[in-house]
């Protein structure tokens, strides 16, 4: 019987906290973690970035540890339903690992063009 109210969204977290815990296990997920650990902060405190950049970089990375946390589900369920090779679970797998791709290409994107646009000014003028 599932609980309403309340009591759903304690077990809501309790069930997303056993999922994070989870990907604790997944290397790509690990990096992706460290990698804004180092650039979120970055992003936030080096001046001259306004607040709808930084805010962008934050959305945008935190896209990427989501589609990982997909890409994983998306695994395991292939896994459990078609232990054995076939062409489809390849094919799920593969999109799977297209869409942590693509937000990775969107990421780098946004990172490029704010620094280029905030940055490559100050490095011009000073020549």
């Amino acid at each position: 019987m599932s609980r309403t109210g309340f009591y759903h969204l304690i077990d809501a977290t309790r069930f997303s906290m056993a999922g994070l815990r989870a990907m604790l296990s997944e290397t790509a997920f690990r990096h992706e973690l460290l990698v804004g650990i180092i650039f979120l902060p970055l992003a936030w405190l080096l001046p001259s970035l306004g607040f709808g950049w930084r805010v962008a970089m934050t959305i945008a990375w935190i896209a990427l540890p989501t589609t990982e946390i997909l890409n994983t589900a998306i695994e395991a369920v292939v896994d459990l339903v078609s232990p054995e090779i076939h062409p489809l679970a390849k094919k799920a797998k593969d999109c799977g690992s297209a869409a942590v791709f693509c937000v990775c290409v969107a990421n780098a994107i946004l990172w490029i063009a704010a620094f280029w646009h905030h940055y490559l000014p100050l490095l011009i003028d000073k020549n």
